[in-house]
Formats: C-alpha cells, structure tokens, sequence
C-alpha cells in the first residue's frame, strides 16, 4: 500500500516566506494635474526626448559602462512626484495642454471606433483624476511618454496647415521632388518607417523608407504615385536623391 510522502520543505511556505509583507503605510496619491506637470519635467529634463529606457555612457572601447547618462522619463516622472519641488510652472501648463489635447484626440478616436490597444490604455489614463503609487503604475507609464507625442502633434498640425489636397501627379505617374519631413512612424509590423513630407508648393506626399527621417529634415525624393490618399499623395519605391 502507498503511502503518502510529506516532504519536510513545503513549496508553499518558501513562497510565503519570501514573500515581502506590504508597507503598513498608506499609498502616496496625486491629483492628475501633478501627473501630467511630472511628466512634462520628465520631458524638460531629457531635452524633449522620450526615454524608454536608461541611455548609459560609452567608453574609450566602444563597450557600455554602468554609468546613466539619461534617466529613462517613467523615472524622472517618478522622481517629480516623490519631489514636488522640482516642477515649475512651465511643466504645470503643458502638462495640462497635453493633457487636454489628448483627451479631446482620444474622444474623436472613440467615436470612430478605432482605437488601438495602447490607446485604450491612453484612454484610461487621461480620464483618471487621482493617481496612487502602488495601483496607477501602468497609467504612469503611459502618461510619461505623452508630452513629446502631443508636441508632435501639435507641429504636425502646424506644418500641414494651408496644405493642398491636390495630388502630386496621377496614379502611375514618377515624381521627383524636394520635400520636407513632418511625420515619421516606425511599423513593427512592416519594419519601415511611414514619412509623411511636404512638398515646396504646400502638397503632402506619404511613402514608407527604411530608414528614420528626422522631422524638419529636408531632401530630394524620387518615386511613382501609386494612390491618391484624402490626406495625401502615396508614392512607392521612393528612393532620396
């Protein structure tokens, strides 16, 4: 007859053993307004760059040392609201405008009905009123990353105001052309980027390259039409003289 082993180390116990008990202490919270400002000192902090993750120095041999030459936006962001000091006036107001164009451009998605899984979160995140340290940590990260893509919008919008919706050439047709590049969108799915530029005579063109065009960047393009979009002019094979 078997008979039941009883091991003298329980799984169960390791397990609650190392496990930490909660701090007794209650959860810091913050209003969405010091959310948003910590976020635009984040932002003010790492030169309008958006860090995911730390960015460490480079030594004399090319190798990575453990030294943090830029700390990565969630952590200044956290930085900010454990020192509330360190937010000025400045990150107080963008970080309100973002906060509200955001919500207004997550609004007109909604109603579209075309929201993507990030920007379900986004949504989440910008209709919350009260942050707590141990239960908003993903909307705090989301929000981190939003101040440099509400100034991208806003320069997109910017430098596609007046532009004419004519299109370049006809479908088929080859165009070469300066441009200067106001959007760029990098596809996981595609591996390429999506550039949208301007054309000198004020007309949008969009075509995807294999490599990142900075926004601002001005170049000499060569491609075909290959569709008339409502926004633009889609050319394929586009090549940079």
């Amino acid at each position: 007859m078997w008979q039941k082993y009883h091991s003298r180390y329980s799984i169960g116990a390791q397990v609650a053993r190392g496990r930490k008990p909660r701090s007794t202490e209650p959860a810091r919270a913050w209003p969405a307004e010091t959310v948003w400002a910590a976020a635009a000192y984040a932002h003010r902090i790492n030169d309008g760059e958006y860090r995911k993750e730390n960015e460490y120095r480079i030594d004399e041999n090319g190798c990575y040392t453990h030294e943090v030459v830029r700390v990565r936006n969630r952590d200044l962001l956290h930085r900010a609201l454990q020192d509330e000091t360190l937010i000025v006036n400045a990150d107080r107001d963008l970080g309100l405008r973002a906060r509200d164009y955001i919500s207004k451009a997550i609004l007109v998605k909604t109603l579209k009905g075309t929201l993507s899984e990030f920007e379900q979160s986004l949504q989440r995140a910008v209709g919350m009123t009260d942050f707590d340290e141990w239960n908003s940590r993903m909307e705090l990260a989301v929000i981190a990353s939003q101040i440099r893509s509400y100034e991208q919008a806003v320069q997109l919008e910017q430098a596609m105001d007046g532009i004419s919706s004519e299109p370049v050439a006809a479908v088929g047709e080859k165009v070469d052309t300066d441009i200067t590049v106001v959007k760029s969108v990098y596809s996981q799915n595609y591996g390429v980027y999506f550039i949208t530029g301007v054309t000198a005579d004020r007309r949008a063109v969009f075509f995807s390259y294999r490599e990142r065009l900075t926004n601002g960047h001005q170049c000499r393009i060569r491609g075909t039409v290959k569709a008339h979009r409502a926004d633009a002019t889609q050319l394929n094979r586009v090549r940079i003289v």
